[in-house]
């Protein structure tokens, strides 16, 4: 699939990185977050080895995982953002440059929110899944929260639409199981009231 190159500004990933989960609203979205992952991956049994984190954006939950991170995101400012310390590399979640089982785990946070159409969507968790030999952590937006009424509310009211999208719980659990997953813990941030909503999953054989 074709993906629409970056046209960020200048500096957009340190101020990403430095600003946006530490101001306003930032610090308690970041606590919430890692408190869910953390939820998720707490008293499992996963398998040793490095785990994959994509896209990492400035690496900010790779230290959450329970392997040695693996940071990956095709835009080469977040790249190189990341503070040293983990294996980086820079490519797309379409075709990550793995072999098949490459990873004990994968970490993708923060990614399907701005894949608005269901093939993509199901398309990116299988390459996921498809050089992962354990369990995958995903998010994704749930439609049935207040934030998402709120967004569709401002554009009914003419405001620009949002460029985030938000699927029923359900739906996403059926593209799920599409892509070869089955879902064992979700994690929601704020059930009812924020979209932000992590899912932890394996393959469907395991």
């Amino acid at each position: 699939m074709r993906e629409t190159p970056y046209e960020r500004e200048p500096g957009y990933a340190l101020r990403y990185r430095d600003e946006r989960f530490r101001s306003a609203s930032g610090p308690g979205t970041d606590r919430r977050e890692r408190r869910a992952l953390r939820q998720l991956l707490a008293g499992g049994s996963w398998p040793a080895g490095p785990w994959l984190d994509a896209p990492c954006g400035a690496g900010r939950l790779s230290g959450e995982l329970p392997g040695p991170a693996v940071q990956v995101d095709r835009d080469p400012a977040m790249v190189a953002a990341c503070a040293p310390g983990h294996r980086r590399a820079c490519a797309s979640v379409h075709a990550l440059p793995f072999a098949d089982g490459t990873f004990a785990g994968a970490l993708c946070h923060r990614l399907l929110q701005h894949v608005p159409g269901t093939a993509e969507r199901v398309a990116i968790l299988r390459e996921l899944a498809r050089v992962t030999r354990g369990p995958l952590v995903v998010s994704f937006f749930d439609a049935l929260c207040l934030q998402h009424l709120r967004r569709r509310l401002r554009t009914a009211l003419g405001r620009p639409p949002s460029q985030r999208s938000a699927v029923g719980r359900g739906q996403f659990l059926r593209e799920l199981a599409a892509a070869g997953l089955r879902p064992l813990r979700v994690r929601a941030l704020r059930r009812f009231v924020a979209e932000q909503t992590l899912v932890l999953c394996v393959g469907a054989g395991g």
